[in-house]
């Protein structure tokens, strides 16, 4: 993996490391530093818990600074974060403290970045620079910002819905990213160049300086903004959209900052899953910067799922309601069906996966917030009950290594076969005989209705808005909980009732045209474009 893609997030958002500074302050430090620390964000009294760093940090070199060691901590609290989406009253003592600790150091830079956003509103009030937003018929198209065209979920909507508004409406579509340099960053590029859309970095317009009334307001925001959103402001600046349309909540944040700043009209943030807060790419400045967002006029907020956006509304303090839920359409092509059946024997044979064999398979990224641990965990059960089972996974990720290590364990050696990323992702589905997806945290998994829409029964862990994805009892099942022993059951029940897969396969693809057909998410796209 190369630099490039070390530094963003399996979500499309940049993945923050802490300074190696801290890192190697609190390596060699002494362990009460910590404690003392952690103790003082326990008691709600996060002074006792400055005073202990900046006693100690007498002995370091000045280059080591508080925000160093506070973001060294936020970064270690990063497996705390399942429990937010537990129920209370099944956490442990110990659990629950973990996490009204987490909280705490969640909330603690939200006074910081209020008090700088309202700095910047001021001075953006006072430089009128958004006064463009009057001149909207000087601007023209849609400008759409995500962090890559990598092989996800939100790049896969992103092409679907720039290819059917440029298909339908004629519109003019322009695509910018923050990486565009490897191969897997470009991995859906030639799906929107069959359509004439161009894709651009954003930032490397030819003209290298930001109008300085511009760049006066920008120097204005909190230091990790100013760098970035100077960026997306010079790609908008340059494109003058009419709507800017963007992706994933790093995107989000610094795109609608850039937006609100260069005047564009109408400002779509696009959520594509639970909130930030559930994951390890969650940065100190987002809350705050998205409820700044919220407050501004022409911007509108939406979520592929019902659950996404209630969980956002009530993580920003928004009304009920106020954030609207487009749901992931997609270009069904019943055509193409008989092609993924036939390819599906071939990429069989390719993993070396036996004629005939019952096949539980999976599309995912191999990061923490997808529990490919506990898929594996059930997978050995199933095939405690099933020996003739085959496990296939397609997708990769930084927890690869762990995973080949216990599916060379000896319940499952020699059942489980890696596919790594597939551009025949929906011949890999219709390769298999059931579906499973185990994430703790969920938006509206693209992977479930596709595969229902192959035939293929999903079933499904009921995280965020994955459970209206799939049609329960029907051509899919959604798990009551994350216990593997009770999933495994049910799969094995599921594998061995040959008639109700059968009917499965039957009822998913009506199920997948009707809820999730791509001119419907077209439609309403364009009606949230107004």
């Amino acid at each position: 993996m190369n630099e490039e893609e070390q530094t963003t997030s399996s979500k499309g958002n940049a993945a923050w490391r802490p300074p190696e500074r801290a890192v190697a302050m609190f390596a060699d430090g002494p362990k009460f530093v910590a404690k003392a620390f952690a103790k003082g964000i326990r008691r709600n009294l996060p002074h006792r818990a400055i005073a202990f760093v900046r006693r100690y940090l007498l002995r370091q070199p000045p280059s080591v600074t508080f925000r160093d060691a506070y973001l060294f901590g936020w970064s270690k609290m990063a497996r705390c974060r399942p429990l937010l989406a537990r129920n209370p009253a099944e956490l442990s003592m110990a659990e629950r403290v973990e996490l009204r600790i987490l909280k705490l150091v969640l909330a603690m830079p939200d006074g910081h970045h209020c008090r700088a956003l309202r700095k910047f509103d001021l001075q953006l009030k006072r430089q009128d620079v958004s006064g463009a937003r009057s001149s909207i018929v000087r601007r023209r198209g849609v400008t759409m910002m995500i962090g890559t065209l990598g092989p996800g979920g939100a790049e896969r909507q992103l092409v679907v819905t720039a290819r059917g508004l440029r298909e339908g409406r004629k519109l003019n579509i322009r695509v910018a990213c923050v990486y565009l340099s490897s191969p897997v960053s470009r991995f859906f590029l030639p799906e929107l160049e069959s359509k004439d859309i161009a894709a651009s970095v954003i930032g490397a317009e030819a003209d290298s300086d930001l109008d300085p009334a511009l760049r006066s307001v920008v120097d204005t925001l909190p230091l990790e903004l100013r760098g970035d959103v100077a960026l997306y402001a010079k790609t908008l600046a340059a494109q003058h959209p009419e709507i800017a349309h963007l992706w994933l909540d790093e995107v989000n944040i610094k795109g609608g900052i850039a937006a609100v700043l260069t005047g564009v009209p109408k400002i779509i943030i696009s959520q594509r899953s639970l909130p930030p807060i559930n994951f390890v790419f969650h940065q100190p400045y987002m809350r705050e910067s998205y409820r700044w967002l919220a407050r501004q006029p022409g911007v509108k907020m939406i979520n592929n799922s019902a659950a996404g956006a209630r969980a956002y509304e009530s993580w920003l303090g928004l009304a009920k309601n106020s954030i609207g839920v487009v749901r992931n359409g997609y270009a069904f092509d019943e055509s193409e069906l008989a092609e993924y059946k036939a390819d599906c024997i071939k990429l069989r044979q390719r993993v070396g996966i036996e004629p005939g064999a019952l096949v539980v398979g999976t599309v995912m990224r191999f990061t923490e917030e997808k529990c490919p641990m506990l898929w594996l965990e059930i997978a050995a059960l199933i095939r405690r009950d099933l020996p003739e089972v085959r496990f296939l996974i397609v997708g990769d990720g930084p927890l690869r290594a762990a995973m080949e290590a216990r599916s060379a364990a000896e319940d499952l050696a020699g059942a489980v076969f890696f596919a790594g990323h597939l551009k025949e992702s929906m011949a890999a589905m219709a390769s298999m005989d059931l579906m499973l997806l185990t994430s703790r945290a969920e938006g509206l998994p693209n992977v479930l209705v596709e595969a229902q829409f192959l035939g293929v029964p999903a079933v499904t862990t009921p995280a965020g808005g994955a459970p209206e994805a799939v049609n329960h009892g029907k051509s899919g099942w959604v798990l009551q909980d994350w216990d593997a022993a009770s999933g495994a059951c049910q799969i094995v029940r599921l594998l061995r009732d040959g008639q109700w897969r059968e009917a499965a396969a039957k009822d998913g693809p009506e199920f997948a045209f009707k809820r999730f057909g791509g001119q419907r998410a077209i439609d309403e796209t364009l009606a949230v474009y107004g």
